[in-house]
C-alpha cells in the first residue's frame, strides 16, 4: 500500500520514475530490436499516457472543488 499511496501523493515523480527506468532499459539495451526511432515512439506515448494519468490525478487549480463538489476557493 506505501507504493501507492506514494504514487497517489506523488505523481509527477512517478512519472519521471518510469520515463527513467525506459530510458535506462534502451540505453543498456536490454531490449532487443529496440532502435532509437521505436525507443523515441515508446518515450512520447508513454509521456502522453503518463501525462493523462497525472492530470487526472492532481487538482486544477482554476477551479479547485473538494471530494463533495464544493469550490474551495471563493466565488467573485
Amino acid at each position: 500500500m506505501l507504493i501507492v499511496q506514494q504514487i497517489k501523493e506523488e505523481p509527477v515523480l512517478f512519472q519521471g520514475v518510469i520515463q527513467a527506468a525506459l530510458a535506462v532499459v534502451a540505453g543498456f539495451g536490454w531490449i532487443p530490436d529496440l532502435t532509437q526511432d521505436r525507443m523515441g515512439l515508446l518515450l512520447a506515448f508513454s509521456a502522453a499516457v503518463l501525462a493523462f494519468l497525472t492530470r487526472r490525478a492532481v487538482t486544477p487549480t482554476a477551479n479547485p472543488k473538494s471530494t463533495d463538489e464544493r469550490p474551495l476557493v471563493p466565488q467573485i
